[in-house]
């Protein structure tokens, strides 16, 4: 869970529940942005590196302690929230706000398992995946309509072949056009040749 700077649970920063171990700061938290700049930031995400940090002190301070050992050392020396009467608070503060001082110092009983119990419970509650005993949720469907009809492609028209427009416009009498001016080209060819021929004879 987190709390404010003055130890209560926080409003917009925090998480409610039965699973809360403890609680830590998690408000107005200094932080470095990507950028470099150092940040005030809220969530969480900062009290769980926070509580990280003393389980890593433990560690230190234990090193032969197991994992079990030193979350028990963590919520065994936690202490009361402000305005609570007494630990645990299992919906808003867990254990209680850690301490890391006693965390570290603090004479705790040595304990043979998880004080925190397992999560075996939970994941066959909620991992359905996992349990065959329970009825697989059904998957949504979406219909889908059908695709329209597409139309049957129509072959697309050559550029070089004439349609019926050109063919009466411009084809045809383009056609006679040029068949009468090749047939004039060979008229005045051939009488050039004449006159040239007739000019070539001997006069009488």
């Amino acid at each position: 869970a987190g709390v404010d700077p003055q130890g209560r649970a926080s409003v917009d920063a925090s998480t409610q529940g039965i699973t809360i171990g403890v609680a830590a700061p998690s408000e107005k938290l200094i932080g470095v942005s990507p950028d470099g700049r150092l940040v005030l930031w809220d969530g969480t995400s900062g009290a769980a590196p926070i509580v990280a940090g003393i389980a890593a002190l433990v560690r230190a301070a234990h090193p032969d302690l197991d994992a079990s050992n030193v979350i028990n050392r963590i919520l065994e020396t936690a202490r009361p929230a402000p305005g609570t009467a007494s630990v645990p608070d299992p919906l808003l503060y867990g254990q209680g706000l850690v301490d890391a001082a006693a965390a570290v110092s603090a004479s705790v009983p040595a304990v043979t398992e998880n004080p925190m119990g397992s999560l075996e419970e939970w994941v066959r509650l909620y991992r359905r995946a996992d349990n065959p005993s329970l009825p697989p949720e059904p998957v949504p469907t979406a219909e889908v309509p059908p695709l329209p009809h597409a139309e049957p492609a129509t072959p697309a028209e050559s550029p070089l072949l004439p349609d019926r427009t050109t063919l009466l416009y411009g084809t045809l009498p383009l056609s006679v056009l040029t068949a009468a001016a090749i047939l004039v080209a060979l008229g005045v060819t051939a009488a050039a040749r004449r006159i040239r021929l007739a000019s070539r004879a001997p006069s009488r």
